[in-house]
């Protein structure tokens, strides 16, 4: 969680609307984060890993949620737009909050069957999913988003 402050602090949260008016750009992240990787990390797992279901449930599990923290800390070393980073980051935080439970239910246990591999057992209530992610994203976004405010403030201050 440290690792996300700095990125977050410099985010100017008042751009982020324009962020938010880019369908396509938005549309294309979903399709990426929400469509295609999932696919693929399944397709991986049950191609690589179906003699071993632990460990094939576990790369199905990292694909419908990969680990959306770090494209923050990898967008700010990459010296990435913080907004648009920011505003994706959102979005898809959201989107794992109301849908990887029934991600994970149907890729690690509908789609292997249909697949032939085997299927595991998963158990994942919203409010899990939403505690993690909150604790995890948005403890961070609120520090980096009151730093940012604080900032601002003290620079029309200074003026």
């Amino acid at each position: 969680m440290l690792m996300l402050y700095p990125p977050l602090a410099k985010v100017r949260y008042a751009e982020l609307p324009k962020v938010f008016r880019n369908v396509r750009a938005l549309g294309l992240m979903l399709l990426f984060c929400a469509v295609i990787g999932p696919l693929l990390m399944f397709l991986l797992a049950t191609t690589f890993l179906r003699d071993q279901p632990e460990y094939m449930t576990g790369l199905i599990l990292i694909g419908i949620a990969p680990c959306i923290a770090m494209v923050i800390v990898w967008n700010g070393l990459a010296g990435g737009d913080a907004e648009w980073c920011a505003g994706f980051v959102a979005v898809n935080a959201i989107l794992q909050v109301l849908l990887y439970g029934p991600m994970a239910w149907l890729f690690a246990t509908r789609l292997t069957t249909l697949v032939g591999a085997p299927s595991v057992s998963v158990s994942l209530s919203v409010g899990d999913v939403a505690g993690t992610v909150a604790f995890y994203l948005g403890i961070p976004f609120a520090a980096g988003a009151l730093a940012a405010g604080l900032a601002v403030a003290l620079r029309k201050r200074t003026n």
